[in-house]
C-alpha cells in the first residue's frame, strides 16, 4: 500500500511532467519536443511558486529531485524574475486573487513560453472566471498551455504524517476575540486541505469527532463536502481509475479530535531520536538547523536536511537515542572497513585520492571499487550529519538532565509534591521551561491537588525563572473544560515503565570514545558517561486509545474501556461513555447529518465486518507532534494484522511552541 507521502509525490512528480506520466509524450508541448529533440530528452522548464506551494515541495523533494524532472529553476512568485522567453513555466501556487493577478501580469510581460498553471486546491469558480477574463483582455490566453487543481494543499513530513501548515491554530480557536466569521473561514480552510488528503489517498472514510468543539465544526462540514461532491458532480474525483474503486472497499474511519482532549502529549519530553530533535530544534520542512558553540565563545548554525530517502533515519527515527547512538556507530564501523578495503586496494591513503588513479592500470576489483566511490562518500555525509546531530544532543540531554526529567514523567504516578518540588529547585536542571513543563504534567494527572501544593510548586517556579502564564491559562481551560483525569492522564497505556537495561547501557557507555574518534570530539565521552540509559514503556497516549476504540473494537461498545481498563484502573466507563457520545457521519448514506444512537452502531458494526477498521486516518485540530504520531505508529506496528493509520494535524508543534501559544492566550482571556 502506498503511503500518503508516496502518493504527493507522485503527484507533484507529474505536475512537474506537465501533468503527464513521467517519460510520456501525452502533452502537445511534450509530443513537439520529442519530434524535434527526440524521444527521451527531458523538457526542460521553470517552476514558480509561492511560499506556501514552495514549503509543500521542498518537504519532499530537493534540488536534484527537481533537476531530475526537468526544473532547471524554481523561484518565488513574489520575486523580481527575469525573461526567459524559450522555456515553458510550470506554476504551483495558492488560488488567490494576488497570486493570479501576479501570473497575469507574468503573460503580459512575456517571460516565459507557455504557462502550465496549477492551484494547490480547487479554484473557485469566480476566480476562474476573473482569470479568464483578465487574459482575455490581454490577449494573451492563448499562451496558457493548462490549467490544473491539484489537491496538494497539505505537507507530508513522514511517509503517513501530514500537516496542514496553519500556525498558532489552538491559540487561534481558543482566542475570545475570534470571531464567527473567522471562525468559519478557520474550519472551511482546514476542510479544504482533509478533502484534499482524503482525495489523495483516493478515499472516502466515515468520519467520528466528538461534539462540542471544533472537530464536531471541522467533521460536520466535511461530510458536507464530500456528499455533494459524490452526489453533484459529474465527474468524481474519488474513482478515477478501476483500482481506486477496489480501494474503496476498505474504509477507513477518519477520527477527528480537539487538542483539548490531551494537553499532556504537547509538553512531554520524549526520548526517541526524531521527537527528541523536533523538541529540542524543531523539525520544519524536514530541516533540523543546529546552533554550536566553538569553545571560544562563538556560535555557528548548521542546517541538516532529512532526506525522504535516507535509509538510516527511516529505520532510527522512532527508535529510542541510545539504540540510535549505539546504531551511528555500528554505521560508522562499517563504513570504515569499506573505505578502508578500497584505499587499501588503491594504494592511497585516503578516499579523496582514489578519483585520482590511473584507471587504465587499475584491476577490475579496483575499478568496481572506485565506481562505489560516489555512494560511499553519500553515506559518510549521512553519517557526518547523524553524528553531529546525535552529539549535539548529548550535549542538550547533559545541560537540562532531560533523561532525569524523562524518567520521572514516564513514572508520573508515583512522583510526590516532595519530589517535583526537588527538581524544580534543582539547580543542576538549568532549564526553566523543563521545570514549568514537569509541574504541568504533574497537574494534568492530579486533578485532587491542593490549592495549597499548587502555590508552593509555582513560586519555586518563579524562583527559578519561569513564566507562569502558559500553567495559569491551563488551569483556566481546565476550569471551563473539565477533562477527564483518565483521559489526559499520561498513566494512559498498556505496558509497565521499563527499567535501564544493563547489556545496552554498558554498550551505550562503550562505544564514547570511538564516536569521539569519529567526530574528533573530545568531550563526547564525558557526555555519554553522564546519560541515563531508558527505554520507554509501552503506554497507548490518549489519542490512540480513542483511535484503537474507534478501528479495533467498535462493534464493541467496552472497546474504548478494555483497553483503559488495564491502564487507568478502572475508569472505563467514562471513557467508553466519551466515544459513544461521538457524532458520526458517512458521506456516502443518502441520510445527511449525524448517524445516532442505533444507527451510529449499524454503521460501526458494518464497517467492522468489512475490514474497513484495519485503517484509519486521525486528524487533530489544534497542533500535533511527533510523540502521538510515534505512538499511533506504534500500535498499528504490534496490531494483528498489522493496521494502517494516517496521522495529521493543523501543524506539527513542539513543546516549546506550544507553551508560547498557552502564554499568548492567557493575556487575552
Amino acid at each position: 500500500m502506498e503511503s500518503l507521502r508516496q502518493r504527493q509525490i507522485a503527484s507533484l512528480v507529474r505536475m512537474l511532467h506537465l501533468n503527464s506520466e513521467p517519460n510520456s509524450t501525452d502533452s502537445s508541448y511534450a509530443a513537439t519536443e520529442s519530434k524535434s529533440n527526440g524521444a527521451g530528452v527531458p523538457i526542460w522548464k521553470v517552476l514558480v511558486f509561492d511560499s506556501f506551494c514552495r514549503d509543500v515541495v521542498s518537504t519532499v523533494l530537493r534540488v536534484n529531485d527537481l533537476r531530475d524532472n526537468g526544473v532547471t529553476v524554481h523561484m518565488l512568485l513574489e520575486s523580481q524574475r527575469s525573461s526567459i522567453s524559450d522555456v515553458p513555466a510550470v506554476y504551483f501556487v495558492q488560488p488567490t486573487t494576488e497570486n493570479i493577478k501576479r501570473i497575469v501580469d507574468d503573460i503580459v510581460r512575456d517571460l516565459y513560453e507557455l504557462y502550465y498553471v496549477n492551484f494547490s486546491t480547487s479554484l473557485p469558480r469566480t476566480l476562474l472566471e476573473d482569470f479568464a477574463v483578465q487574459t482575455t483582455a490581454s490577449g494573451t490566453s492563448h499562451q496558457i498551455a493548462q490549467v490544473y487543481d491539484q489537491y496538494l494543499n497539505f505537507l507530508c513530513p513522514e511517509e503517513n504524517m501530514f500537516s496542514l501548515h496553519f500556525p498558532n491554530t489552538f491559540e487561534a480557536i481558543h482566542n475570545p476575540s475570534m470571531t464567527d466569521t473567522a471562525m468559519g473561514a478557520l474550519i472551511d480552510r482546514i476542510v479544504t486541505a482533509l478533502f484534499s488528503v482524503l482525495l489523495t489517498l483516493k478515499t472516502i472514510p466515515t468520519i467520528c469527532a466528538p461534539r462540542g468543539n471544533a472537530a464536531e465544526m471541522v467533521a460536520t462540514r466535511l461530510d458536507a463536502k464530500l456528499r455533494e461532491h459524490i452526489m453533484n458532480s459529474r465527474h468524481n474525483l474519488f474513482a478515477d481509475s478501476a483500482e481506486d474503486i477496489v480501494t474503496q472497499s476498505r474504509r477507513p474511519v477518519l477520527v477527528l479530535l480537539d487538542r483539548d482532549l490531551d494537553l499532556s502529549s504537547m509538553l512531554t519530553h520524549s526520548w526517541t531520536y526524531q521527537a527528541l530533535i523536533h523538541d529540542l530544534y524543531d523539525i520544519q520542512l524536514n530541516q533540523v538547523s543546529i546552533v554550536q558553540d566553538d569553545g571560544s565563545g562563538r556560535t555557528s548554525k548548521r542546517s541538516y536536511d532529512i532526506n525522504t530517502n535516507d535509509a538510516f533515519w527511516e529505520s532510527n527515527a522512532m527508535l529510542p537515542f541510545p539504540e540510535v547512538a549505539i546504531n551511528i556507530d555500528d554505521a560508522s564501523n562499517a563504513f570504515k572497513r569499506e573505505a578502508d578495503e578500497i584505499t587499501r586496494m588503491g594504494g592511497v591513503k585516503s578516499l579523496d585520492e582514489v578519483g585520482d588513479l590511473n584507471m587504465g592500470a587499475s584491476t577490475k576489483q579496483l575499478q568496481r571499487a572506485i565506481t562505489t566511490l560516489p555512494e560511499l562518500t553519500a553515506r559518510k555525509a549521512n553519517i557526518d550529519m547523524h553524528m553531529n546531530i546525535a552529539t549535539s544532543l548529548l550535549e542538550m540531554i547533559k545541560e537540562r538532565q532531560l533523561d532525569v526529567l524523562f524518567q520521572m514523567e514516564e513514572q508520573l504516578g508515583r512522583q510526590t509534591k516532595v519530589s517535583i518540588l526537588e527538581a524544580i529547585n534543582d539547580p543542576e536542571k538549568k532549564n526553566p521551561q523543563d521545570k514549568l513543563r514537569l509541574f504541568a504534567l504533574y497537574m494534568l494527572a492530579n486533578d485532587g491537588l491542593r490549592p495549597g501544593d499548587i502555590e508552593e510548586c509555582e513560586a519555586a517556579l518563579k524562583l527559578a525563572g519561569c513564566d507562569l502564564a502558559s500553567l495559569e491559562y491551563i488551569r483556566k481551560l481546565r476550569s471551563l473544560n473539565k477533562m477527564n483525569a483518565s483521559i489526559t492522564s499520561p498513566a494512559l497505556g498498556t505496558g509497565t515503565s521499563a527499567g535501564p537495561s544493563g547489556d545496552l547501557l554498558g554498550k551505550f557507555s562503550s562505544i564514547s570514545n570511538r564516536l569521539a574518534g569519529f567526530t574528533d570530539s573530545s568531550s563526547l565521552g564525558s557526555i555519554f558517561s553522564n546519560v541515563r540509559n531508558l527505554l520507554p514503556s509501552r503506554k497507548q497516549l490518549p489519542v490512540t486509545c480513542l483511535v484503537e476504540s474507534a478501528m479495533g473494537n467498535r462493534a464493541n461498545a467496552g472497546g474504548l474501556g478494555a483497553g483503559l481498563r488495564s491502564a487507568a484502573g478502572g475508569s472505563s466507563s467514562t471513557a467508553a461513555r466519551m466515544f459513544e457520545d461521538f457524532v458520526h457521519f458517512d458521506p456516502k448514506q443518502a441520510r445527511r447529518g449525524n448517524l445516532a444512537g442505533s444507527n451510529a452502531n449499524a454503521l460501526r458494526g458494518s464497517l467492522a465486518a468489512d475490514g474497513a477498521a484495519q485503517e484509519a486516518i486521525v486528524f487533530v485540530v489544534g497542533g500535533g507532534n511527533y510523540v502521538e504520531y510515534q505512538n499511533l505508529m506504534e500500535f498499528a506496528q504490534r496490531s494483528t494484522p498489522r493496521k494502517h493509520i494516517v496521522y495529521g494535524s493543523t501543524d506539527i508543534v513542539n513543546a516549546s511552541s506550544f507553551l508560547a501559544q498557552l502564554s499568548r492566550l492567557n493575556g487575552t482571556s
